[in-house]
């Protein structure tokens, strides 16, 4: 770049999630104290029944929230320096990492859409190197993965001149 500047590019897009994971052990920690008394109490006077639904109940919340809590930290960051996109993509333990000269990329918009058999990945920014390809913007509405798609390129061009 001239005169020393440099220029970068980075987009970071995420799941939008109420809930960090230590949040969500957190609440189900309460919840399970708060379910444990209630089925402790009932117990007590004769209605053991209570104490295996509240089991059921607390297993299935569990495994619920473990989900939840597993892909809370989802994200997609892309980022465009020195010539090279670097692309990280974390879904849920799966950490996907390319970089890629930006001389050589394709940057495929998003299609709309259309009929009753939907692709969901085609409604995605496509980006390729070669063989090999990418699909962004998962955590992005619909209507702005056009946009998301115009501004990498536009991005890329300008680290190219």
């Amino acid at each position: 770049m001239p005169n020393g500047q440099d220029s970068s590019s980075v987009w970071l897009m995420k799941r939008n999630c109420s809930f960090t994971p230590k949040q969500v052990g957190l609440f189900y920690l309460s919840m399970c104290i708060f379910s444990s008394l209630i089925a402790g109490y009932f117990y007590s006077i004769g209605a053991w029944m209570v104490v295996p639904f509240a089991g059921v109940e607390l297993t299935v919340l569990g495994i619920a929230l473990l989900v939840y809590a597993r892909h809370a930290t989802d994200y997609e960051k892309i980022s465009i320096h020195d010539g090279v996109m670097d692309i990280e993509v974390l879904d849920g333990r799966r950490l996907i990492h390319k970089q890629w000269p930006l001389l050589w990329l394709r940057i495929k918009n998003p299609e709309i859409p259309t009929g009753s058999r939907k692709d969901p990945q085609k409604s995605l920014v496509k980006i390729e190197y070669g063989n090999d390809f990418i699909y962004l913007g998962l955590y992005t509405f619909p209507e702005k993965r056009q946009e998301l798609a115009d501004k990498i390129r536009r991005a890329r061009d300008l680290a190219l001149n």
